[in-house]
């Protein structure tokens, strides 16, 4: 069976959306000082990334189709040694990292739905065994975990959107509104609104995932290009519609008080206690179904790898015909996410990143490494002479451009020290793959 149109839209969308936006929105207005227009520009600017930088993939897209998602671009494009390092750097920190935070999102709004106080080491328990069961389930069911992938996707969307039809449509416009436009000039002129762009990148993650079923769409270079360029055009939408209804509902200082129970609290205001546990129930399907759409895609870049000879191949190689996945990958990931579980548990217990996740800068190199990806399509634009092109690569690296500078800003230090972190594991994986060639071709 391959993934139609819809499923790779609900794949894109249903990753983005549903972790990121819930847990982030009292992130944003704190690091937008409490304003709703600064709140919106960042969320405009993030989008930088994910709309343009999903038009440059899918020119990419529309020349070539392989397995192995944006490092069979680096491999085509660029080298295969750059491949191999960015394929390091994705198995080993990028995708269980990402997968780390939203398991333990998920489990903090289940423990929230069953009216449990958890400690912060159940939390992160309940997000691995979260994410052991997605790994599992979707090694032995390739249908299942699309089912799934379409079912949240829908589900998800209620209370984004009843949130933003109550809070645009049906709710007056507060004076905090209309006090952030008075004083948006003031807010913007002092630039530490950048440091939003760190949490906000993670409300935008995971849209390049759907590239590592790219072989498993129908009609790929149709469905896939139009995906990319359908998909974060909804996620913007939503996105700006539920946060200035989150905002107008609430206004800043509430939001803050509340962190991740704001939603709980508005949709007991709207729909009342029993509806609103009703609406935490979808929450955390929401957040389950952004978990799926990760480990679907993560467990497949382990083989594509090992099939290329960037990575040992511990039989990673051998797939399910029927799942196009690999036990061994599958193993591979539930270890790593056992690892970084710890390190995520001792990085927030001791607030070792400045109160940052260890998801965050980890998401800022995969941007800085696209600007390769960006660089690639602009030199396709220049010598074709397609100069009306040129400015949707030019604005996709300035998306990414953008939000390095906020996280430098943010925490120069850990932001660097993590950097180096990244680079390292691209660096093993790049000359891996340059001494195995070498040894092959004496």
């Amino acid at each position: 069976m391959s993934y139609g149109l819809f499923t790779t839209i609900s794949m894109i969308v249903g990753t983005v959306v549903g972790a990121g936006i819930y847990f982030r929105t009292d992130d944003i207005i704190q690091y937008s000082n409490g304003n709703l227009w600064i709140g919106i520009l960042v969320l405009a600017l993030g989008s930088l990334c994910i709309v343009f930088g999903s038009l440059t993939l899918a020119e990419l897209a529309k020349r070539y189709v392989a397995t192995g998602g944006v490092n069979a671009y680096f491999d085509r494009f660029i080298s295969r040694r750059m491949a191999a390092g960015f394929g390091w750097f994705q198995v080993i920190v990028w995708l269980p990292t990402v997968a780390v935070v939203v398991g333990w999102a998920s489990a903090v709004y289940t423990f929230m739905l069953l009216d449990i106080e958890a400690t912060f080491l159940q939390q992160v328990l309940l997000g691995f065994a979260y994410n052991i069961w997605f790994f599992v389930m979707n090694y032995w069911s390739r249908n299942l975990g699309g089912l799934m992938q379409r079912l949240s996707t829908l589900v998800k969307m209620i209370p984004l959107i009843l949130i933003a039809v109550y809070g645009v449509i049906f709710t007056p416009i507060s004076h905090e509104v209309l006090q952030s436009a008075t004083d948006f000039g003031q807010e913007f002129g002092q630039w530490g609104w950048l440091t939003a762009l760190l949490p906000l990148i993670f409300s935008y993650d995971g849209w390049m995932l759907s590239l590592s079923i790219t072989p498993e769409v129908k009609n790929p270079k149709k469905n896939v290009v139009r995906a990319l360029i359908i998909s974060p055009l909804i996620i913007l939408a939503i996105y700006l519609l539920y946060f200035y209804g989150m905002f107008n509902l609430m206004g800043s200082q509430q939001l803050l008080a509340l962190g991740d129970r704001a939603i709980f609290v508005i949709a007991q205001q709207i729909l009342g206690e029993r509806m609103a546990t009703i609406m935490l129930l979808i929450l955390v399907i929401s957040m389950l179904g952004v978990l799926n759409g990760i480990n679907l895609g993560a467990i497949r870049v382990p083989p594509v790898l090992a099939q290329q000879k960037m990575i040992p191949d511990w039989n990673f190689s051998k797939v399910n015909p029927k799942t196009q996945t690999s036990w061994a990958s599958t193993l591979l990931l539930i270890v790593l996410n056992a690892i970084w579980s710890v390190i995520h548990y001792f990085v927030m217990t001791y607030q070792l990143f400045n109160g940052r996740d260890i998801s965050e800068i980890s998401i800022v190199f995969c941007y800085v490494s696209y600007l390769l990806l960006y660089a690639v399509v602009f030199r396709m634009y220049w010598q074709a002479k397609n100069y009306k092109k040129l400015p949707i690569p030019i604005l996709a690296s300035l998306g990414s451009l953008i939000i390095l500078v906020g996280s430098i800003i943010a925490s120069p230090f850990y932001v660097l020290l993590f950097f180096m972190t990244c680079f390292t594991f691209v660096i093993i994986g790049y000359y891996y793959y340059d001494n195995k060639a070498i040894k092959e071709n004496l």
